[in-house]
């Protein structure tokens, strides 16, 4: 009997082709042998609205430059999810797929998630507690436009990133952020807070990000 379970772990690694509901997924490189696609493609699948997939046409997972250059896992571009084939565990590609998710909801939503401003209200009172948390620690150089600068910035995402340190900015925005990521922008903000809706903890996003939390409310009750 070990031979047909070993037969049937080579045929689902050899496997390129699978579907998220009308989702196109071509395995462009081989993930590693822990990773259960079926696993993850049906969990996705089953955790996201169908009417907040509609933004992505194919999902392609491999090794991609663009990815490299950017240094990112995961990148949502004109209708496609590019997303790495180097991956840990389930949890980490399902991780990558539902936050591009997030951001190819972004174009076709944003009226609702923009355009009466209390997203980014609340994402500068976030980041302005952070400020003063930080200069507070006079322990670095903090970005001047840290509060005011709501779009990618690679010097705030370096300052965060390598200079305070994912671990040290947990501790600090514990109580402000549903992720060290989400300080990064707005955008990210926006894609952790969809992250945390449907993989997390509703309960604790609604508590900590209200505005945040009332978005994802209406996009997930727009279509039963």
């Amino acid at each position: 009997m070990d031979w047909i379970i070993e037969s049937a772990n080579r045929a689902k690694q050899q496997r390129k082709h699978y579907t998220l509901k009308e989702i196109e997924i071509f395995i462009k490189d081989r993930l590693p042998p822990e990773i259960d696609a079926d696993f993850v493609f049906k969990y996705v699948a089953q955790r996201i609205p169908d009417h907040l997939l509609h933004g992505v046409d194919i999902v392609y997972v491999g090794e991609f430059k663009h990815l490299i250059d950017k240094q990112v896992n995961a990148l949502y571009q004109d209708g496609a999810i590019y997303v790495t084939n180097k991956q840990d565990n389930d949890l980490d590609l399902i991780d990558d797929l539902v936050h591009e998710i997030a951001h190819s909801n972004e174009a076709a939503f944003a009226h609702i998630i923009y355009e009466d401003d209390k997203l980014e209200t609340e994402f500068k009172h976030k980041r302005a507690s952070l400020y003063r948390a930080l200069k507070n620690l006079d322990a670095y150089e903090v970005p001047l436009n840290l509060v005011s600068e709501i779009n990618y910035d690679r010097r705030i995402d370096d300052f965060l990133y390598k200079e305070v340190t994912y671990p040290v900015l947990n501790q600090i925005t514990s109580n402000l952020f549903s992720s060290p990521y989400a300080a990064t922008s707005l955008r990210e903000y926006f894609a952790k807070g969809f992250e945390e809706f449907y993989l997390g903890d509703k309960k604790k996003l609604m508590e900590l990000s209200p505005a945040l939390y009332n978005k994802l409310l209406i996009l997930d009750s727009m279509e039963g």
